[in-house]
């Protein structure tokens, strides 16, 4: 079977901001698994220059653009991208112009499209020429979150207008949580049962329990620092558990790059309390989270809605104890390891915050089931199921 496979989501590879998050992960580790298939990428043409830079990725064929006014489009941005932040925004907006209301599909593009099988992407909406192709096309879709929020999307200048208004009765959309897959049938009831699938995500081999080291106590959180990640719950509760109890010897560490958006709202809140107990670590290598995990207290995820929730799974595999939600996936993938919590409750949280700093015993059990759970989930199910669902219905 000859398989494409959007690459979009990984030419932000060497990048550290918000774009290497939960979406960036899948994508990167279904590669990491499916690199015996043949498989070749084909990216957003915006993308195109950045991906072909990526060193990890250079065995992997990608899609020619053969569109000359693409690639001009492509490499401006691509040489703009170290412009001072207004100059290489008004590129990224005049080119998002262009592939809304000017882009004309490339005849030579739509041709190659067709020579393959299937096409797969863990996250980006075909472009217009993979949706003009004759060819099976399968989509991950990991959440609906900004349709709760917002309501369906109704204007193109909506950024979440092309994920969900590509949606269709004909293609074949995997999620990741029986969560995600009730809820996107909800709101496209017109997708057929035997055309959506869940597949439970895995965490990477690199996580399990490290050595101890001497040093300070501390709660961990891992997210891309946004509002839709209930922080400032978690943060007005860790100071109200802290002065609740005159505890001097505990810090909160927030890993993940920030939004631009959120960041003002987040240093208002913070300059309301100590900012020494805080600590804002920004991105953090994929190999340096597994001690950040195994040395703290406890993991806080108070998440008021996911996908699926993969920094849980990645806490309960290095050992750490986790303070969640009871809300969407989270449930299906911490079962009865750690504690779950309303988002939304005070009480609960700090209830919560109480047993894990005070309960050693409690947080050796929740450790000990963590990475017993842990083991049900793995990317190369994840990937098996993938295949088998996309090879299924190619025949």
């Amino acid at each position: 079977m000859k398989l494409l496979f959007d690459c979009t989501e990984l030419s932000y590879y060497n990048e550290h901001s918000g774009h290497r998050a939960g979406v960036f992960y899948v994508a990167l580790n279904l590669l990491r698994e499916l690199k015996n298939e043949n498989i070749t990428f084909v990216c957003d043409f915006k993308r195109y220059y950045f991906m072909k830079e990526i060193e990890e990725f250079k065995d992997i064929p990608l899609l020619k653009e053969n569109s000359l006014i693409n690639k001009i489009i492509a490499k401006i941005l691509y040489l703009t991208d170290k412009c001072p932040t207004k100059i290489k925004y008004a590129f990224i907006i005049l080119a998002r112009f262009y592939d809304k209301y000017l882009y004309r599909i490339n005849k030579k593009n739509l041709k190659q499209l067709e020579e393959f099988d299937a096409y797969f992407s863990p996250f980006t909406p075909p472009s217009k020429e993979i949706e003009k192709a004759k060819i099976k096309r399968f989509r991950m879709i990991h959440d609906i979150i900004p349709i709760l929020e917002n309501g369906m999307p109704k204007s193109p200048k909506d950024w979440y207008y092309k994920i969900y208004n590509t949606i269709n009765n004909t293609d074949f959309y995997l999620t990741n949580s029986e969560c995600t897959r009730k809820d996107v049938l909800k709101y496209f009831p017109f997708i057929p049962e035997n055309h959506i699938k869940t597949t439970l995500l895995g965490a990477n081999k690199e996580f399990y329990p490290a050595p101890a080291e001497n040093s300070e106590k501390y709660i961990f959180s891992l997210c891309t620092l946004g509002k839709r990640k209930n922080l400032i719950f978690g943060i007005k509760n860790f100071f109200s558990f802290i002065e609740k109890h005159q505890i001097k010897d505990l810090k909160l560490i927030l890993g993940g790059g920030i939004w631009t958006k959120f960041e003002g709202e987040l240093n208002t809140i913070l300059d309301k309390y100590d900012r020494s107990k805080i600590v804002l670590t920004g991105y953090i290598e994929e190999n340096e989270l597994r001690n950040y995990f195994s040395n703290a207290l406890c993991f806080i995820y108070p998440s008021l809605y996911e996908g699926f929730g993969l920094p849980v799974l990645e806490a309960m595999q290095c050992g750490c104890p986790v303070i969640t939600s009871n809300v969407s996936s989270l449930p299906e993938v911490i079962g009865d390891c750690g504690i779950q919590i309303n988002p939304k409750n005070n009480e609960e949280m700090i209830i919560a915050l109480e047993k894990m700093y005070f309960e050693n015993s409690f947080r050796t059990e929740c450790s000990k089931k963590g990475i017993e759970r842990a083991k049900t989930f793995s990317w190369s199910r994840c990937a098996s199921e993938l295949m088998e669902f996309i090879k299924t219905n190619c025949i």
